[in-house]
This record gives C-alpha cells, sequence and structure tokens, in this order.
C-alpha cells in the first residue's frame, strides 16, 4: 500500500490489484489513498471461504485476466498466487514483473512453527494448504518457474534471500519494507494510554501481532508472572481477535495475570502510534518471522525491542544498542531482557536514541523506494 502512495507521489500512474479486495479489512486509513482492483468481479454477499475462492479463481482465470494489464509497463507481484499471475500476463502480453516475495510460498515450504500449529485459525488457509497438498509437484513447478522467469526478484531481507538462493537457485534483491519516519516518532515523556475504551497505564510492554498461533504471543504472556515479581507494568497485545485469542485469554488467566493484559482487538494507525511511543518495551515473539515490521515500528517511536535472536528480527534489531535479541523461544531469557529496560531507565533512553537513529538511516520509506526504483525502472 505504501509503494503505491509513495510511487504516486513520484508521478507514476499506478494501480493496485488483489484477489479478494476487501477495503475494511486491511489498514482502511491507507487504502482509501490508493486505486484498488480486484482480479475477478467482486462479489458483494457473504460467502464461506471468501479469500479461498478469490485465490483460487484469481489463479486459475489469470491468462483470461491477462488482458486487464495492457495498458501497464511495470507489474510488482507481492508473493503468490501475484507471482504466478505475473508470470502468466507476461507470457500473454509481453509485459515486464518483478516479484517481491516476503517469504516463500508457505504451503509450498513450510516452516517448522506452520508444521506443529497447522492452520486452524484461518480455515481459508487450511483448505488451501490440504488443496496443494493434493496436486504439490504442480504447484511446486509452477510457483519455480513463475518466481525464476521474472526480471528480477525483490526480498525484505537477507533471511529470506537465503531461503530464496536455496529453493530456487536465484538471485534477489534486498529491499526491505519501511517505517513513516514523520508519522513514527518519539514522544518527549511516555504517558498512560486510552485504547480500545480501557485506560492502560504506564509503564506497560507492548507487542502487536496477528492472534494466530504462528505468531507466538502466548510467549509474551507466558513471562509476565515472572515480570511482575520484579516491575509493576502492564502487557498491551494489539490484533484482531480470532477463534485462537480465547486461548490466548485463558493462558493469561491461568497464570493469574489477566488484569495486567488489555487485549485491544484492531486498532487504528493513530492509536498503534500511540501504543508504540508510550511502551517501555516493545516485545516481539513470532517464530522464525521473514522480517518483522513491529520492532522498526517501535524503534522509530523511541522504544526498545526484544526479539529473538533468530531469522528476520536479528537484522533490524541491533543487540544491545537498540534493543535485544534473546535466546530462541527460551522465556527466562526473554523476561530478563524485558526487565533489563524496564529497570534501568538511562539504559533504556540510550536505546531509544540508539534506534531511533538506526531506523531513520536504514529503514525508512525513501531507503526502500530508492532500491525499489533502481530494480523496476
Amino acid at each position: 500500500i505504501y509503494e503505491c502512495i509513495l510511487l504516486k507521489e513520484k508521478g507514476y500512474d499506478v494501480t493496485c490489484f488483489a484477489p479478494a479486495v476487501r477495503p475494511d479489512a486491511c489498514y482502511p486509513e491507507l487504502i482509501r489513498e490508493i486505486d484498488l482492483k480486484g482480479f475477478i468481479p467482486r462479489v458483494r454477499m457473504k460467502l464461506p471461504l471468501r479469500d479461498f475462492l478469490s485465490l483460487s479463481a484469481s489463479s486459475i482465470l489469470a491468462p483470461i485476466v491477462s488482458r486487464k494489464f495492457i495498458g501497464f509497463d511495470v507489474i510488482l507481484c507481492h508473493g503468490q498466487p501475484a507471482t504466478w499471475l505475473g508470470y502468466q500476463i507476461s507470457r500473454r502480453i509481453g509485459k515486464r514483473y518483478f516479484c517481491y516475495l516476503h517469504q516463500p510460498a508457505r504451503f509450498l515450504y513450510p516452516r517448522q512453527i506452520d508444521l506443529k500449529v497447522g492452520w486452524k485459525t484461518k480455515k481459508d488457509f487450511a483448505l488451501l494448504n490440504d488443496l496443494v497438498k493434493l496436486g504439490k509437484p504442480f504447484a511446486t513447478a509452477f510457483d519455480h518457474v513463475s518466481v525464476v522467469s521474472a526480471d528480477s526478484v525483490l526480498v525484505n531481507s537477507e533471511w529470506i534471500r537465503s531461503q530464496v538462493r536455496r529453493i530456487y537457485g536465484t538471485p534477489a534483491t534486498v529491499c526491505p519494507p519501511g517505517v513513516d519516519v514523520e508519522k513514527f516518532v518519539p514522544v518527549e515523556k511516555k504517558s498512560d494510554v486510552i485504547v480500545s475504551g480501557m485506560k492502560v497505564n504506564a509503564p506497560f510492554i507492548l507487542s502487536t501481532n496477528r492472534h494466530y498461533p504462528q505468531k507466538g504471543m502466548e510467549h509474551a504472556i507466558e513471562i509476565m508472572p515472572t515480570i511482575q515479581r520484579e516491575c509493576d507494568v502492564n502487557l498491551v497485545l494489539t490484533g484482531d481477535f480470532t477463534n485462537y485469542t480465547p486461548r490466548l485469554m485463558q493462558l493469561a488467566k491461568n497464570l493469574g495475570v489477566s488484569h495486567r493484559i488489555f487485549f485491544t482487538n484492531r486498532v487504528s494507525e493513530k492509536s498503534l502510534i500511540e501504543l508504540y511511543q508510550n511502551a517501555s518495551v516493545y516485545v516481539y515473539t513470532s517464530p522464525c518471522e521473514d522480517f518483522g515490521l513491529g520492532p522498526i515500528e517501535a524503534m522509530a517511536c523511541g522504544t526498545p525491542a526484544v526479539v529473538w535472536d533468530y531469522a528476520g528480527p536479528t537484522e533490524t534489531v541491533i543487540d544491545g544498542a537498540t534493543g535485544y535479541r534473546a535466546k530462541p523461544y527460551q522465556n527466562d531469557d526473554l523476561a530478563e531482557k524485558i526487565l533489563l529496560l524496564l529497570n534501568d531507565a538511562n539504559l533504556n533512553q540510550r536505546m531509544a536514541e540508539n534506534a531511533i537513529k538506526h531506523v531513520k538511516e536504514k529503514y525508512s520509506w525513501n531507503n526502500h523506494m530508492e532500491i525499489l526504483e533502481s530494480v523496476i525502472t
């Protein structure tokens, strides 16, 4: 979405296509600023498994929808099935297409956490996963040819570049996502926050992610008894409620910390920024994350981040300078690193200043756009 907005500001004529067009489902404030279209006509009636049907139909009908793209010079494809669509369009009407991989197709190349927890939280993904399994040799071949045939491949991190090299045998350009450093800015003094009708007293720890088992939010809850023994602090968990949310709430209740944990459901960008700005520590518990926007957004707002020392976040958080990297999936070490930042105001402030500078230098949208333009133009 930001790419569309910023390319338009640079004078490009940009249209965003998506298999499932639901302007209210994802960053509605930003989607209003772009020209969003569907590959196939939108069905307005409520349908079960809408995402599954939209993704499947778009992939199957790729040759037919190619004519929609005659007026474009370049097609930038974010993951599958967009890359498959780009390949089909390129073959039929001779347009250049570029592949941006946030991760290799996870139905074909699942991470350990995907194999462990499955896709029970989202029925559409579970059905897609089952369908891909039935035709995996064909799906793997289609995925491979659509990636390696692209004019160029971009990825969001060195971690994913290594995966792309291993799986597809093709080079890739690292083009990390950015942060709007004009919006995501620090405040002079951290304070209490009112979010989703609830008052969250400072100090508080913040964690932002989807409520899926793959995101590991239970780690943030499990360390709260340890944190509470040393520090009077709250925990804020943002993210749309799913059928996994009650399990997280029950875990908090079982551990006796539910009165200290605020489940906000979805929050606006304005509220999210306010939470980032006023949190004392940001914790990111997603295992094997390809990149992770949360840590750099928090750091831009002057909040040190604590992440696992594995995969994408190892590239964004400088251990001991802008935050800490904890031993992968060891809650004791995670809690220890968070307590260091909660109990030492000077250390916290020093890391906050380092984090702001780090994000401005490496993860602004200007940096992202410079790399992107150098590849696709």
